[in-house]
């Protein structure tokens, strides 16, 4: 088994330090066993501590050659090999040994630490390295295993019970329940039948299921999710960039204070004691070990953020603006009423709109074209089709000019619509033909179950305005922002509108969050200060347009995400708090001469763990507000 890169590295550390420690023995014992020998164990005591000051040696030569490496790594393996390189100047060739073992040894423990963070993300990301079984395409119905990345678009596949599924596909035939939580977070599985979509790196639990592949590889869900992830962990948010600017100026302080010491005590093991525990490990550490965790959090919770400065824009949120359909409400519109003109049937009104809304990717669209079809309507086809975003769709069906839409668009081409009071609360879409009103069909969504609830758990973190947003008629935006508790709300707006009330907002001085449905809000969701779309796994529009998704369609994972970038950030704060009064009490004690280099390189280390263990808190944030 190969090993990554980081591995190798550590492991070609550890000979190092390991080298290092026998030649230190040896020349520790032959000061022992042969006293008239101080010469020799001299000799082999600094060629103890020359071996442990070479890989720090090297990282400095690899970070300076590399102008892209991170200047927080610079900075601390600096700092070790000065203290390691006074220590030789010194003389003091066994404590200059021991103290870079000291901290190579912490060092190491320290990545390991940090890979525990990481734990949640890599599970997420090894999902993908599953072995497919292929139907072979010989046609003789035998089944061959194979690595999951050579599967192609069409290839058929067979999952048992308990096996990973390995590429995007649609169920061929079968029956089972699929376990989704290592995508979405939820726990609840999924039934899937002939013609649902199945999705990489989740798990078929209790039926046998043949699938056809549509997606596999990189282009699947999850190698997107991966993509996203990989990348957020190289982002770094600007609070980390902060302390990554005044650490230039840490070095030349401390130097100065070093000077200070060496000069008004003539003593080179307090000086050298001052240059260790300064080494800045648990102030540079700070951010990144926090906000590892939190990405690992949220990765778990089904939240992919595309960037880790996301969460400390997320502590800032003022204002959330809400979308309606798909967002507020479960988005999955259904005909509850359909009125014919004179002399229209009610079949006929109904296989007029689907065939316009054939063309159609909205939620209103799809609502019409799926109660065509549960009735059996034998739908025409449409020509000349052109959807008006936000409006309404015209083509031509037959000899007739056939418009469906709002009823001011239909109104603005001449069609006279008459109206009806008793469905004020319902959406409308109008149809007409030949310029003539032909008919309505209303619809009607229901809301999400845990939407009343969410407002109240954005309180709680500080969050007081909510804006609803919706292209709906006021009839229904009304009765939906009353069921929710929203007092700002705007209906019948366009997404150019949309985008325009969140430019508003914006210039009044808030910080807006808009969640949306990442298909008809895309303005909306560019303009925000921060956007969440909801229902990424079904929907790649979404992972797209958002800076962040939401693998599910459970609008508390909200309140949960906000929440979790507030206690990131005051961990954070925490963290580098706890890191200056470390160092500062550090330094104080040390330039009094109440430590030595060993005893400050352990004093050190324990600042650095108490900042990893600290920002591992965030791993058990489970959502609960």
């Amino acid at each position: 088994m190969s090993l990554s890169a980081p591995d190798r590295l550590m492991r070609l550390k550890l000979v190092f330090v390991i080298a290092a420690a026998l030649l230190l023995a040896v020349g520790f014992g032959l000061g022992r066993l042969l006293p008239g020998q101080g010469d020799l164990a001299a000799c082999w005591s600094l060629a103890g501590a020359l071996v442990a000051a070479l890989p720090i040696a090297g990282e400095v030569l690899e970070c300076l050659r590399r102008k892209s490496a991170e200047p927080a790594k610079l900075y601390i393996a600096q700092f070790i090999l000065l203290a390691v390189v006074a220590c030789i100047a010194g003389g003091q060739f066994v404590t200059g040994g021991i103290v870079a073992i000291i901290l190579a040894v912490g060092q190491m423990l320290e990545d390991r630490s940090m890979l525990g963070s990481n734990e949640a993300i890599q599970t997420l990301l090894k999902l993908s390295r599953t072995v497919a079984r292929r139907v072979r395409p010989d046609g003789c119905g035998e089944e061959e295993e194979i690595d999951a990345t050579l599967l192609k678009p069409d290839d058929r596949i067979r999952l048992r019970p308990g096996d990973v599924i390995p590429a995007d596909g649609v169920v061929a035939t079968g029956r089972s329940s699929v376990n989704q939580a290592n995508i979405t977070g939820e726990s609840l599985p999924v039934e899937v039948e002939p013609g649902s979509a199945v999705f990489a790196g989740t798990t078929n639990l209790t039926g046998s299921l043949e699938v056809r592949v549509t997606e596999a590889g990189p282009d699947t869900l999850l190698g997107k999710v991966r993509q996203i992830v990989e990348e957020a962990q190289a982002t770094r948010a600007p609070i980390m960039r902060i302390t990554e600017e005044y650490a230039r100026y840490y070095m030349p302080l401390i130097l100065l204070i070093c000077g200070f010491v060496f000069f008004f005590t003539r003593d080179l093991q307090r000086a050298i004691a001052v240059l260790i525990v300064s080494v800045p490990c648990a102030f540079i550490l700070a951010g990144p070990a926090a906000m590892i965790a939190a990405l690992a959090a949220a990765s778990r919770l089904g939240i992919l953020v595309k960037s880790v400065r996301l969460f400390e824009a997320a502590s800032h949120v003022s204002t959330v603006v809400f979308d309606k359909t798909g967002t507020l409400t479960t988005g999955h519109l259904r005909v509850t009423r359909v009125d014919p003109a004179e002399g229209v049937s009610r079949e006929e009104l109904l296989a007029w709109a689907a065939a316009l809304e054939t063309h159609s990717n909205h939620p209103v669209a799809r609502s019409i074209v799926r109660a065509a079809t549960e009735q059996a309507l034998v739908v025409p086809e449409a020509l000349e089709v052109c959807e008006e975003h936000g409006l309404g769709v015209e083509g031509r069906v037959g000899e007739g000019l056939l418009l469906a839409g709002r009823a001011a668009w239909l109104s603005a081409r001449g069609v006279a619509i008459a109206a009806a009071p008793d469905a004020a609360a319902w959406s409308a879409i109008h149809v007409a033909r030949n310029g003539l009103h032909a008919g309505t069909v209303y619809l009607a969504d229901t809301l999400r179950p845990e939407a009343p609830s969410v407002p109240a758990q954005l309180r709680k973190s500080g969050i007081e305005r909510f804006v609803m947003l919706t292209g709906d008629r006021r009839e229904v935006a009304t009765a939906i922002a009353g069921e929710i508790g929203f007092g700002e709300f705007q209906a019948e707006c366009l997404p150019a509108q949309k985008q325009a009330a969140v430019e508003a907002l914006k210039a009044e001085g808030e910080t807006v969050l808009v969640v949306g449905d990442g298909v008809n809000d895309a303005p909306a969701l560019a303009a925000a200060d921060l956007s969440i779309a909801m229902g990424a796994l079904g929907s790649p529009v979404a992972i797209q347009t958002a800076d962040i998704a939401l693998m599910s369609d459970d609008l508390r994972r909200v309140p949960q995400f906000v929440e979790l970038s507030k206690r990131t950030l005051a961990v954070i704060n925490g963290n580098m708090l706890c890191g200056v009064i470390f160092i500062v009490l550090s330094i104080a004690v040390s330039s009094a001469g109440l430590v030595s280099p060993l005893a400050a390189s352990v004093i050190h280390e324990l600042g650095a763990f108490f900042v990893i263990f600290n920002s591992a808190r965030l791993l058990s944030f489970e959502g609960r507000i």
